[in-house]
């Protein structure tokens, strides 16, 4: 295709996607049902995949970075003033936020608690896992109480949600070198709609996650460290980065001794048996939309009693994951390809894969100029398959179909992805850059 083709392409395939947009946001401000809505975001990335088709092939780079921040942000714009139908999870950031400001502690009183009985209000009422304590970092937390102290209402959510989306697909280009990077991640309908829609601040801890890995691979080891700790500040998945500082003992200190400050809120107040502990209920209850952790609950299941077989089955994916953490450190991989290999595993061998989640990945994916992880941000919306029912019934059930066609995809994807995440030693060149 021409030079002139190309910007042909782009510019139409950037109206596409203003369009439909437009038409998810009017069609949710018009009560439509989830489905409908995350039918939207599936054609999205029609015009998303030739925007990155032919992205590359433009004459001005910059100008493409440029444009993809202020079409994602005058997308997100839109999506802002929508209503958060597809995850509720931003009034519990709200009501975290909120108990903060007025002295008390999230991680100590459930929303359901007497002592906070005299805060609640009608958003109270859409809090999610009410008899359930608070599972997020203390990072996380922070945003929560500025989200609150912005307003404290779902636009300021998701304002402050948007501007981390912004930021994080700016700052990747930047690192990355690469503007194609931006146009990605910023572009990209499911970390968008993640952020703009639903509020959720998952892209921050991905940025962390690949500025660790950049700083890794600059030999900045105090950079990496501050990095590992944010990224665990926020999500503790950030933890899979730990055994990469193995090789700088005073650095991998000082970084287990910031993680092990971000982890205490979590089990200080509440033991993880506790009834109301959040990250304990998480820790051994929760699943969804699973892949490989699913394979192994069956397994354990054919031979053990159903409650015993759960434990055993997330006993074993912990101690699989471990493994793999030492046998990564023993290949000694590149930064980058090491942090793929891990959160990826993460992600295939975790009870529960919402599709924010994906934000944790998709920095590094495009870092690495691997399509796998942008294929999975368009096939996970099949997760919000059972949004439905639940609004209708609160009946929460992930038809088995659609998750075998999801992941069966995502392995096809994997399989002829040319940089798909592997254990194999590659030259130490890597397309993160300073």
């Amino acid at each position: 295709m021409t030079g002139h083709g190309n910007r042909a392409l782009f510019v139409i395939s950037l109206a596409l996607q203003a369009v439909v947009v437009v038409a998810v946001t009017v069609a949710a401000r018009l009560g439509a049902t989830p489905s409908l809505v995350v039918l939207g975001l599936a054609v999205c990335f029609v015009p998303y995949a030739a925007l990155l088709a032919c992205s590359g092939a433009l004459a001005d780079p910059r100008a493409v970075s440029r444009i993809a921040i202020i079409a994602a942000m005058l997308f997100g714009a839109a999506w802002v003033f929508a209503p958060p139908m597809l995850s509720d999870d931003l009034y519990r950031y709200l009501w975290e936020g909120r108990l903060w400001l007025d002295g008390l502690n999230p991680y100590r009183f459930a929303p359901d608690d007497p002592v906070v009985a005299h805060l609640r209000d009608e958003a109270w009422t859409r809090i999610n896992n009410k008899p359930l304590a608070s599972i997020y970092p203390p990072i996380s937390q922070f945003l929560f109480v500025a989200t609150a102290a912005l307003g404290g209402t779902t636009t300021s959510v998701k304002v402050l949600a948007l501007l981390a989306h912004l930021v994080s697909a700016a700052v990747t280009g930047r690192v990355t070198s690469s503007p194609r990077a931006t146009l990605a991640l910023a572009l990209n309908p499911l970390l968008l709609s993640e952020a703009a829609l639903n509020g959720h601040f998952d892209i921050l801890c991905g940025q962390a996650l690949l500025i660790a890995v950049w700083a890794l691979g600059q030999r900045r080891f105090a950079r990496a460290g501050a990095a590992t700790v944010a990224a665990i500040g926020l999500k503790l998945v950030g933890l899979v980065l730990l055994p990469l500082l193995w090789r700088r003992p005073k650095v991998l200190f000082a970084t287990a001794l910031g993680a092990a400050l971000m982890l205490v809120p979590l089990f200080g107040w509440r033991f993880p048996a506790d009834p109301v502990s959040g990250t304990g209920q998480f820790a051994v209850r929760w699943r969804g939309n699973e892949s490989l952790f699913a394979a192994v609950d069956y397994l354990s299941c054919r031979v053990l009693d159903d409650e015993l077989a759960h434990l055993v089955a997330r006993t074993l994916v912990a101690l699989a994951l471990l493994l793999l953490c030492i046998f990564v450190v023993g290949r000694r991989l590149p930064p980058l390809q090491s942090a793929r290999v891990l959160v990826w595993s993460v992600l295939l061998l975790s009870p529960q894969v919402h599709p924010w989640y994906l934000a944790w990945l998709l920095p590094l994916e495009v870092a690495a100029g691997a399509s796998a992880g942008l294929a999975w941000s368009a096939l996970v919306l099949v997760a919000y398959a059972p949004l439905d029912s639940w609004v209708q019934q609160r009946v929460w059930v992930m038809p088995l179909g659609l998750q075998i066609l999801e992941y069966s995809l995502l392995a096809f994807a994997l399989v002829f992805d040319p940089r798909r995440p592997s254990l194999r030693q590659r030259p130490s060149s890597q397309p993160v850059s300073s």
